[in-house]
């Protein structure tokens, strides 16, 4: 038996669906993971989030929590998994959220999943601003005078592993972990 219910109940929303139809509707809404619930943008509640240190990626249409907001912050980014990827694959792992920090950065705060992440970094992998990303940490690992290794020409070990191109998403992000 057909009913309408039970077809609705088949259905379900995604996220990526979610954001665009929030796009068509008349005040612009955002997803608040604090209380998941939309509210309305330069609202009160709205204004009182970006006071507490929440950020705005407008461009992607996300309320990030802050970092002191561990819990949530995971929360929201379990929510807009699909879109990190979508992101990801038309930008960048390293692209800049209102010109402050990296989408990279907010996932390696939280402890993300390593696998994820290095698969993440996998899609720009050769690109000229992921290669630069990985020469600047390199560098930083190398010259870290908390290392021994350090002690030890650097710049030749330097050379060793940017023309070997030896170190994969994994082992960079043993190195930032390390670093951090």
């Amino acid at each position: 038996m057909y009913t309408e219910e039970s077809e609705y109940n088949k259905e379900t929303i995604t996220s990526d669906e979610l954001f665009k139809l929030l796009r068509h509707l008349g005040k612009p809404k955002i997803y608040n993971p604090k209380t998941n619930r939309m509210i309305v943008i330069n609202r009160p509640v709205y204004n009182r989030l970006l006071h507490d240190n929440y950020i705005h990626w407008r461009e992607e249409s996300l309320l990030i929590p802050p970092f002191n907001e561990i819990p949530i912050l995971r929360k929201c980014l379990s929510f807009v998994s699909n879109k990190i990827w979508d992101i990801v694959a038309e930008k960048s792992l390293l692209t800049k959220i209102n010109g402050r920090l990296t989408l990279l950065d907010i996932l390696l705060k939280v402890n993300w999943n390593e696998l994820v992440i290095c698969n993440l970094l996998k899609f720009g992998w050769n690109s000229r601003e992921t290669r630069e990303w990985r020469d600047n940490i390199l560098m930083k690992f190398l010259y870290c005078s908390d290392l021994v290794i350090s002690k030890y020409r650097p710049n030749a070990l330097y050379d060793v592993f940017s023309k070997a191109d030896v170190l994969g998403p994994e082992h960079m992000l043993v190195i930032v972990r390390t670093l951090q």
